[in-house]
């Protein structure tokens, strides 16, 4: 301990023929493995940690990218041992490209000559969008002609002609006329037949009351005859 150091400084080793101090890596390359690497100085940069790094994987350096967590690591950068023995650096590749900004689409319209009339987006003097400054004055304009449009609708009604009666209905099914046409011939068949029977038995009725008649007539002359002989 220091204070044992204190106590016999002859027994402090020396500081130039102490080993320098190891720190080991865990590194997760491409393929999901894990692998180790011992680094003599804790004081590294970035720079020789991917230089290790790209002869373990056999990938050039500039196409690699380290991350550690959710940061990347950049070759200025010195590595810290005590992070490093919490968290292993992962290996990643390098992408080309990117997004286009604001500014670049600018560029781009105003080198092919494009312009814009819609300003809605811009502000006024007092930080209104001027979308919603047009849109009051559209909306003033509305309600003040709302009289006209009255009138308007008014005249219009005044002209339409009046509506004349509604269409009687109609039902068309051949089905349902067929039957009614039957029950007509069927009801007019019944009638005459009713009348036919009627009147045979009116006529036969007449006779005999006629015969009757007669016959009556007859005695009652017979009966006067015999009176007037006594």
């Amino acid at each position: 301990s220091a204070l044992w150091w204190r106590r016999s400084p002859r027994a402090r080793p020396a500081l130039s023929s102490a080993a320098p101090p190891q720190m080991r890596v865990e590194v997760v390359n491409l393929e999901g493995r894990t692998r180790f690497l011992d680094l003599d100085d804790s004081a590294m940069l970035v720079s020789e940690l991917r230089a290790r790094v790209a002869a373990l994987t056999r990938i050039p350096a500039p196409l690699l990218r380290l991350k550690f967590g959710t940061r990347d690591l950049y070759d200025a950068a010195v590595l810290d041992p005590m992070q490093l023995a919490a968290m292993p650096v992962r290996v990643a590749l390098r992408l080309t490209g990117g997004k286009g900004g604001f500014g670049a689409m600018l560029r781009t319209a105003g080198a092919k000559g494009i312009k814009t009339t819609n300003f809605d987006a811009c502000r006024d003097l007092n930080g209104r969008r001027l979308r919603h400054v047009n849109s009051e004055q559209k909306l003033r304009e509305w309600e003040a002609q709302a009289a006209e449009r009255e009138r308007k609708k008014q005249e219009k009604a005044a002209t339409r002609p009046a509506p004349g009666p509604p269409p009687l209905p109609r039902f068309d099914d051949d089905a349902h006329e067929e039957m009614l046409e039957a029950t007509r011939r069927s009801v007019a068949e019944a009638v005459a037949e009713g009348t036919a029977a009627g009147g045979g038995a009116a006529g036969g009725s007449a006779i005999d009351d006629g015969a009757e008649e007669q016959g009556g007539a007859s005695g009652r002359e017979d009966a006067a005859g015999g009176r007037a002989g006594k």
